[in-house]
């Protein structure tokens, strides 16, 4: 009798849902369909009233979709709505651990969603690998790198890798790779996150990578995050990773994310193993002083826009953080600031070589 029950149904063995393995991405596709349709239906109404086209028939149709039943096929099959989200978070979990729905307001009023998968790897940092749907009009990603999610009760950070996911399925293929699947995406920003994104990245820099992007200091970044990698990892362990076969990060720095600089060092991790690691902090700490003082004099920067020559450079960015890219067009742009980009960027890059050559050094 205990063996029958254990057989289940056909003969098959008996699996428990959450032993079984995750669906496929489009597996995960089909079986949300409905959902997202009705969130795009949500984003069409919000969409239409944010125009300015917008009538009271229209909040009639968006309180109605909110609160139409649908189903979710798969495991369980039960009927949820959008104005449920608990429920509707407790359909996604049966499907699939690593789904997560984000529901935020826009405008204080109308709602908007953020569909994602995320890591459920224990020995991963809290990572998103993939976006489903994102509500256009919303307020998930105020610095890019970064979203905040709703887990356990309370909001975590999470690393947002899913940005570079398309990126990295062209380059797979590109290369070749016989897995070039979803779950060896997955693989490789979750090898990523682990080694380098978990230290090279943190909140703290949002002020000076949001003035990189918009000044196009490329070669600043690359250094902050170079040096951030070096002060903020274990060394050891990520030379030992490396080395036992999690190499696949060194080409994903180098040809996805393409900070080369950072793929030097990781290449230097794997070749020269744990030794003159020590040489290697204390050339990222000077490094890191001397970056804070590049950021500082390049905020400094007097008459850096036209029509704003009275301020100071820190003064526009500080008055204008949220439309920068607008305010510091490039067509408004002094020779100044020019210059001081300039400048910048060429301290930047000899921060960045001086980090490098330090471990150089000691191996020879």
């Amino acid at each position: 009798m205990t063996e029958r029950i254990a057989e289940g149904r056909r003969g098959r063995p008996y699996r428990p849902w959450w032993d079984e393995p995750p669906p496929s991405r489009e597996e995960l596709i089909s079986l949300l369909a409905p959902l997202i349709a009705q969130i795009r239906r949500v984003d069409a109404v919000v969409a239409r009233i944010a125009r300015g086209n917008g009538c009271l028939r229209d909040l009639l149709a968006l309180e109605g979709i909110l609160k139409k039943p649908l189903a979710l096929r798969g495991r369980g099959g039960q009927e949820v709505s959008l104005v449920r989200p608990t429920d509707l978070r407790t359909a996604l979990c049966a499907l699939s651990r690593q789904l997560h729905l984000e529901v935020h307001t826009v405008d204080e009023r109308f709602p908007c969603y953020l569909l994602c998968r995320i890591s459920t790897d224990w020995d991963a940092p809290d990572t998103v690998l993939d976006e489903l749907h994102v509500s256009p009009r919303n307020d998930f990603f105020p610095d890019r790198r970064f979203v905040a999610l709703l887990r356990g009760g309370r909001s975590r950070t999470f690393l947002r890798l899913s940005i570079f996911r398309e990126r990295l399925g062209r380059y797979l293929r590109q290369t070749g790779r016989k897995p070039a699947d979803e779950r060896a995406c997955d693989e490789v920003l979750e090898t990523a996150a682990r080694l380098v994104f978990a230290a090279a990245w943190y909140e703290d820099q949002r002020l000076p990578f949001h003035v990189a992007d918009v000044f196009g200091l490329t070669k600043f970044r690359a250094a902050l995050e170079l040096v951030g990698f070096a002060l903020g990892s274990d060394l050891y362990k990520v030379a030992t990773a490396l080395r036992d076969g999690n190499g696949v990060a060194i080409e994903f720095f180098e040809h996805v994310y393409r900070n080369r600089r950072l793929a030097r060092l990781l290449k230097q991790l794997v070749r020269g193993g744990h030794h003159g690691l020590g040489s290697l902090e204390g050339a990222a700490r000077a490094a890191f002083v001397r970056l804070n003082q590049v950021f500082s004099d390049f905020l400094s920067t007097p008459g850096a826009l036209r029509d704003l020559d009275r301020l100071a450079l820190y003064q526009v960015v500080l008055a204008s953080f949220y439309n920068l890219s607008e305010v510091a067009d490039r067509s408004c742009w002094t020779g100044a600031l020019r210059q001081a980009v300039q400048k910048a960027e060429t301290a930047s890059a000899q921060c960045a070589r001086q980090v490098l050559a330090s471990r150089l050094r000691r191996q020879g």
